[in-house]
């Protein structure tokens, strides 16, 4: 697992986090009765580790009426569509459910009934979702008489990215919350607006009550911006002025010196998770293609 990715699990292991994904994006009336104070994490994962490189899966739990519903939200690190992701959902549901039943400590084992469980894929990749949002829709043939077996468990798709491509309706125009910075953060970190972006947050921040709300996102900026600019300095930022300081310096020196090997990379990476295409990346920075690839092949950078 890369330390973006780590940036991202280490970001929803915080309730508050989670609290504020579900509240923004996740377009149910039951939502409302939820009990975030009751949130709770279950340190367990269901992904095998062959799988640990495209995505994982943070459980937590809350009351629901007098009752527990289990949020089990699945990060697809990959830039690519999965297109088994139904299946995997499934997977992943039915190990949650054979650990509940299988713990003698839980009143799931004494009572043999099960809690409902609200899986959500968290997407952050360049292309737009088309894999279907329930496992019934990739059974290609279906018989009347054997309907009933067909396994009919639905997820929820949050997109970072294509924000149009969600089913609630979310203000962006602001920073409503470190969730909406961290999708923020990823769709403009290549492009001219990331100071414009950063600038908002500084003046977000000089609330002490936001900055509060806030500490959990600069933790996952400072560990997204050492990746994908390819500069571990980022990490050792203690503050957003820090952070804004060498944003802007490392930019006027490559605009004076032209592109360094760092910059280079921080462009490689964006195309390599598809945040970019290459031809995007070379009319951002004035070369041709065939420039971008040589000067990709001059620091061993091969896409």
């Amino acid at each position: 697992m890369g330390q973006h990715d780590i940036a991202h699990k280490e970001f929803y292991s915080h309730p508050e986090n989670v609290k504020d994904l579900i509240q923004g994006f996740v377009a149910l009336d039951c939502v409302s009765e939820f009990d975030f104070s009751t949130l709770e994490r279950e340190n367990t994962s269901f992904v095998p580790k062959e799988n640990t490189e495209r995505h994982d899966v943070i459980i937590w739990k809350l009351r629901w009426r007098d009752k527990w519903v289990y949020i089990n939200i699945l990060i697809e690190f990959q830039s690519d569509v999965d297109e088994t992701m139904p299946v995997r959902i499934m997977s992943y549901v039915s190990l949650l459910y054979l650990y509940l039943l299988g713990n003698k400590n839980l009143e799931y084992w004494k009572e043999k009934k099960l809690p409902v469980v609200l899986p959500i894929v968290l997407y952050n990749g360049k292309d737009i979702w088309n894999v279907p949002k329930n496992v019934e829709s990739m059974f290609k043939y279906t018989y009347k008489e054997l309907e009933r077996f067909i396994p009919k468990l639905s997820y929820y798709f949050i997109d970072e990215v294509h924000l149009e491509a969600n089913e609630k309706d979310t203000v962006f125009d602001g920073l409503a919350n470190s969730v909406v910075a961290t999708m923020k953060l990823q769709r403009t970190a290549s492009t001219d607006n990331f100071l414009e972006f950063l600038n908002e947050l500084k003046e977000i921040i000089k609330d002490p009550d936001y900055r509060n709300k806030f500490v959990s996102f600069m933790a996952f900026m400072r560990r997204f911006l050492s990746v994908v600019f390819d500069n571990p300095a980022y990490e050792k930022a203690l503050t957003l002025e820090e952070v804004i300081r060498m944003t802007k310096t490392f930019r006027d020196y490559d605009r004076e010196n032209d592109l360094k090997e760092g910059e280079y990379n921080a462009i490689y990476n964006f195309i390599k998770k598809g945040r970019i295409t290459i031809e995007e990346a070379a009319n951002d920075i004035g070369v041709t293609v065939e420039q971008l690839l040589a000067n990709f092949k001059k620091y061993n950078l091969v896409l």
